[in-house]
């Protein structure tokens, strides 16, 4: 019997909403599964460089396919076609520019790339399925219409993507330049952006970025996008915040949060 469109839908969303929670709780408990905290050398380990760009190319290719493959007539200059223009600015800097600037990357287990496989084509398919299939009549046609009638909504959306991007990508060339400096030691303390008061501004940028997303879209799957990406960050930033302290104990600056300003 075949499954509605709608509910499978429905089903993959509840389970990512579910699995988002797991996720958090099992990375509480593991800690981070990639970068300075691990040193995975086993048979099961690939070229980090090569499993990011892999398992980061499988999000914009998933919601392109989920987008452009359901039958519904879009104009050009629609709000679903800016969203999704959007997704792949964000993705084209995350699966090929970012990756390509950075040094030499840890390998990483093939389990770490796979488990991100699995987690983009699901990601990817409920935001591209959405705006093509489920999104309002509003999505699809004249794109001033839809600023026009979400005349708060779309430029506070639009500042927190454009804000958190830009900072991801300052604060991602700060760590890359500490690690090209030639020191000695393989980690320093960074400085500079808002690393005088959390230790992962990065990812504190990353989840305005997907904020953004999330206000201008209003769907539920960028909404559980965003939940996503907070339980699987601040777990990460939590033990990376520990792991410097430990690191540096006499010199890392103990007023400095793990991931956001003056909260946590």
């Amino acid at each position: 019997m075949d499954i509605p469109e709608k509910t499978l839908f429905n089903i993959v969303l509840q389970g990512f909403l579910t699995i988002s929670l797991v996720i958090a709780g099992a990375l509480m408990v593991v800690g981070s599964p990639y970068g300075s905290q691990t040193s995975y050398r086993g048979r099961l380990a690939i070229n980090g460089q090569a499993a990011w760009i892999i398992m980061e190319l499988v999000s914009p290719t998933t919601l392109l396919r989920a987008y452009l493959t359901y039958e519904t007539s879009i104009e050009f200059m629609s709000a679903s076609n800016a969203l999704v223009a959007l997704w792949l600015v964000h993705y084209a800097n995350r699966a090929v520019v970012y990756p390509l600037r950075q040094p030499a990357r840890k390998p990483m287990h093939i389990g770490i790339m796979l488990s991100a496989v699995v987690f983009n084509i699901v990601n990817g398919y409920l935001n591209g399925r959405w705006l093509s299939a489920f999104a309002p009549a509003e999505y699809h046609h004249d794109l001033s219409g839809f600023i026009a009638t979400h005349y708060l909504r779309v430029p506070l959306g639009l500042a927190l993507f454009a804000a958190g991007m830009c900072g991801n990508v300052i604060h991602d060339n700060i760590l890359a330049g500490l690690r090209r400096t030639g020191s000695k030691r393989r980690y320093s303390i960074p400085a500079g952006g808002l690393f005088g008061w959390v230790s992962c501004p990065h990812f504190f940028c990353e989840a305005i970025e997907w904020l953004g997303f999330a206000v201008l879209a209003d769907s539920p799957a960028a909404w559980a996008f965003l939940l996503n990406v907070l339980c699987n960050l601040v777990p990460r930033a939590y033990f990376i915040h520990r792991w410097y302290l430990a690191t540096f104990p006499d010199d890392y600056p103990r007023t400095r949060r793990a991931m956001i300003p003056f909260v946590l």
